[in-house]
């Protein structure tokens, strides 16, 4: 048999070593994907909500009473306002509102320490971490784009003749990293099947998946004032926010959230009326105790929503969160 002389063997294996390796997709996550696609409504939304509740659950299961979650919400000032509200839901998913009153009875303690001053408020409500379910939600999301950008790549028709179709803002993301994204046949699919789907469904293809909870001041033991007359914004959360906004009831205690209590130069006494909300959330945790025999009154038993309603606000606006991003716009 012939031999090659040992210079082009060498080249030949050169070559292959050096030749350009395509990006793949881990087979799992790409199974999942394209299960996804499988089902009506934006893949990517239906992921990341799956995530969205395991993470929240898993928190409120686990990790309520571990010192490293201690310290990193404190430093974070909790969560974001749609994360906070999103502890309502996921309090019942796990049957646990006693770690919701727990969670939340910490940071606003940490809060109270910081008063009675507004200033001192003001510097508290700065937050010194991001929201860790946005944090860890926000890396999913760009491992989610990215490989559903590869698999549009070997696959154009996965968005448009599958029975899920990329919502607006995700068609968009895709469209950035992927210069011949399949856009007439995107649009003329979501345009064929507007028509049939109703004004929610529509409101969640335009600016994207629902937040686990929207707080409706009809259904709250208290709301901000403050937070009624803030004039709307015009992001996801305020959208959903407006399709299901439901006023206060007339009877509807009004107690003045953090955030606007800091920024408000009249005089709140939120530093009093804190250590009273206090006072209920700490007898609403100690009636989880079995050696407790007393009786709630209305107040203490509601105290968990009130406090979601005073360190967030009632509306995407005042919460530490929300007051950094304005800050940084």
């Amino acid at each position: 048999m012939e031999r090659l002389p040992r210079n082009h063997t060498v080249s030949r294996i050169g070559r292959f070593l050096v030749r350009p390796s395509r990006p793949t997709v881990d087979r799992y996550l790409a199974a999942t994907l394209r299960e996804s696609f499988g089902e009506p409504g934006c893949p990517l939304c239906r992921m990341l909500e799956g995530k969205e509740r395991r993470a929240l659950e898993a928190i409120l299961w686990e990790q309520v009473n571990d010192p490293a979650t201690a310290d990193r919400l404190a430093a974070a000032r909790g969560f974001c306002w749609e994360h906070t509200w999103a502890l309502v839901p996921a309090g019942a998913a796990v049957h646990s509102h006693l770690g919701v009153a727990i969670l939340l009875e910490r940071l606003l303690r940490d809060a109270f320490r910081s008063g009675p001053a507004r200033n001192g408020l003001a510097r508290w409500l700065r937050p010194l971490a991001p929201c860790p379910v946005c944090e860890w939600l926000g890396q999913a999301e760009k491992t989610l784009v990215s490989a559903t950008t590869q698999l549009v790549q070997q696959d154009p028709s996965l968005v448009y003749r599958q029975p899920g179709l990329l919502c607006r803002p995700h068609a968009t993301a895709l469209a950035g990293l992927l210069s011949d994204f399949p856009w007439t046949a995107w649009h003329e699919r979501a345009e064929q099947e507007r028509v049939s789907w109703s004004p929610l469904e529509l409101l969640q293809h335009d600016v994207g998946r629902r937040p686990w909870y929207v707080p409706r001041p009809a259904a709250l033991p208290a709301v901000c004032p403050h937070c009624l007359t803030e004039p709307p914004g015009h992001d996801r959360r305020w959208s959903w926010l407006r399709a299901l906004w439901q006023p206060p009831l007339a009877d509807c205690s009004l107690e003045v959230c953090l955030g606007h209590a800091a920024a408000n130069d009249q005089a709140v006494p939120w530093y009093e009326e804190l250590a009273a909300l206090l006072d209920d959330v700490a007898a609403f945790i100690a009636a989880h105790d079995y050696r407790f025999r007393g009786t709630l009154n209305l107040a203490q038993r509601g105290s968990w929503l009130r406090a979601l309603a005073r360190l967030v606000g009632t509306v995407p606006a005042a919460g530490p969160h929300e007051q950094a991003q304005r800050m940084t716009v």
